[in-house]
């Protein structure tokens, strides 16, 4: 993970030193959302992946149940195998790969850690401000002489978060540490200082314009935040009310909505949809859990993402569009030469069927009424079902 890490960061650091060279001012909040911009630039391609694969397997679905239906009930490996193949087969004829739609989310997983390890040591990763924290270290240092034991109460809590261990007498390490600090731990430790907090406060002073975006410091944690600024639970509201949003609008461009609403033959409904109707309700309140107890940067990674998706939502419908109609046709092409092929038609054959000769006399009659009636055969012409050959049978 160490080396996703470095990677990310990199990137994210690359990004910080363009914007700070316009501005300090709400630098780190820009990068991260300029940051976004690009990793859903280079996803993509997994996305269109993805939604095609997902808009296919809710058009096939028909041809899926056919084969379902076919090995229903038998469970030898043969049978299994069978099957097996024949879904594979149908994949392949309509170009469909089944495990598309997992790789954004596989890839996405470690690019949210990543980003959520870069934002809780960001001194770590964005080089310019690992110099600021710096900078402030080196001002602590030559003027608070008791600053390790002011630091002394925090320092078990951001070790252990952290899991790692800081020489606070080392310049750069303290630096590193410091960057831990939220804001309420500056507060008490700058009150603390007493008069010579205003040796450090001019330093202070570009770290906030750097953290700050849109009144917050996005370091900090909504929890963090909730006791001197109550409106900062907005941010985890918003970031899970958009996760839902854009939740529901790709359901519905994929398709999967009719897909998890097909029934089986017995009228069963399909498992999958009140898997897909839970998770749709699961996913917001975890991202909005998440949003409250991490890192605002985080939360903004999330809002801004959901956002960017949207618009990309809409062009990836435009290209999958043309792609859906050719689909379209060649289902439709195959189902009606499917349903010519079953057809049932009739034809006119001769048979034998057995009549009853009318007497012509009374002498007829009087033999007749004494005797069983007498039959004769004839032939007439019917029509009877025939199914019509397939080439196969042919």
């Amino acid at each position: 993970m160490g080396f996703i890490n470095d990677i990310f960061g990199a990137i994210l650091s690359f990004i910080f030193d363009g914007v700070i060279l316009i501005s300090p001012v709400a630098a780190l909040g820009i990068s991260i959302i300029l940051f976004t911009l690009v990793a859903r630039i280079l996803l993509t391609p997994l996305q269109l992946s993805s939604q095609r694969t997902s808009r296919g397997m809710s058009k096939i679905q028909p041809e899926m149940q056919k084969i379902q239906n076919k090995y229903k009930g038998k469970k030898d490996q043969e049978s299994q195998l069978k099957q097996s193949q024949e879904m594979q087969a149908l994949y392949k004829k309509y170009k469909i790969n089944p495990f598309a739609g997992c790789l954004p989310l596989l890839i996405q997983l470690p690019l949210i850690m990543a980003l959520f390890n870069v934002l809780r040591e960001p001194a770590k990763y964005i080089a310019k401000l690992g110099q600021e924290y710096t900078v402030i270290a080196d001002k602590i240092m030559a003027s608070v002489s008791n600053y390790v034991s002011l630091l002394e109460p925090f320092k078990s809590n951001i070790e252990m978060t952290t899991r790692a261990t800081f020489d606070l007498n080392n310049n750069v390490q303290l630096g590193q540490f410091l960057s831990h600090l939220n804001t309420t731990q500056w507060n008490e430790f700058l009150n603390k200082m007493g008069g010579t907090a205003d040796v450090v406060r001019p330093a202070l002073d570009l770290k906030y314009s750097i953290e700050n975006f849109l009144g917050f410091n996005v370091v900090d944690t909504p929890s963090v935040l909730m006791s001197t600024q109550w409106w900062v639970i907005l941010i985890p509201i918003i970031a899970g009310a958009s996760t839902y949003i854009f939740t529901k609008l790709t359901m519905a461009a994929n398709g999967q909505v009719q897909s998890a609403a097909a029934t089986s033959n017995n009228g069963a409904a399909n498992p999958g949809e009140s898997m897909m109707k839970t998770m749709n309700i699961v996913m917001p309140i975890m991202t909005g859990v998440f949003a409250y107890t991490m890192p605002i940067g985080l939360a903004l990674y999330w809002i801004a993402g959901n956002v960017i998706m949207m618009g990309q939502q809409w062009i990836v419908n435009k290209i999958l569009e043309k792609q859906d109609a050719k689909l379209d046709a060649q289902l439709e092409k195959e189902r009606e030469e499917a349903r010519k092929n079953n057809k049932i038609q009739t034809k006119k054959v001769m048979k034998k069927v057995p009549v009853e000769k009318k007497p012509v006399t009374k002498v007829e009659a009087q033999v007749e009424s004494d005797n069983k009636p007498k039959t004769y055969t004839k032939k007439v012409m019917k029509k009877v079902p025939v199914q019509k050959k397939t080439d196969s049978q042919e």
